[in-house]
């Protein structure tokens, strides 16, 4: 699922971390009630997040709570700046937000995201944007030069 990449530092413990959080997701028993849990037109999506910033998980959890047309609308954004997350409905992402990264892994309609530690993020983003994989969400204007960052769209979507 995750391919082979360069052997930069911290790549042996960006696999590690890839597998351990490949196997949490996995082994979720069906008595784990999703963080966030929203229905679409192709039915529900769950959402599991772990090791998450209180303050993050607060701003998309009020959005959902508040406004689920503006959840629904950002996370429609968020599908299409980030395709090779959804592709065949499985895949991973690793998308910069709030000063952090994040690690998204998709399996049919249930998402698991969990914040990448420190000692990895530099591996791991440098082996999502090998495979076009990462979302930096420093926003896009018709005139940046960000290479993968957040599409103009979405940035409108997040902010209200």
């Amino acid at each position: 699922m995750f391919g082979n990449f360069d052997s930069t530092k911290g790549s042996i413990e960006a696999d590690e971390f890839l597998s351990k959080c490949t196997k949490h997701f996995l082994n979720l028993g069906a008595d784990s009630a999703p963080t966030l849990h929203f229905p679409t037109k192709t039915g529900a999506i769950s959402i599991f997040v772990f090791e998450q910033n209180a303050a993050t998980l607060g701003f998309f959890s009020d959005i959902l709570a508040s406004d689920s047309a503006r959840f629904r609308r950002m996370a429609e954004a968020y599908a299409r700046a980030q395709p090779n997350l959804m592709k065949g409905g499985t895949g991973w992402a690793i998308t910069r937000f709030a000063g952090a990264e994040h690690l998204s892994l998709q399996l049919g309609s249930e998402i698991y995201v969990c914040r990448v530690p420190k000692d990895v993020s530099r591996s791991l983003v440098c082996r999502a944007k090998s495979e076009q994989r990462f979302l930096d969400c420093s926003v896009e204007t018709a005139d940046s030069n960000v290479q993968g960052a957040m599409p103009l769209a979405l940035a409108q979507t997040l902010a209200g």
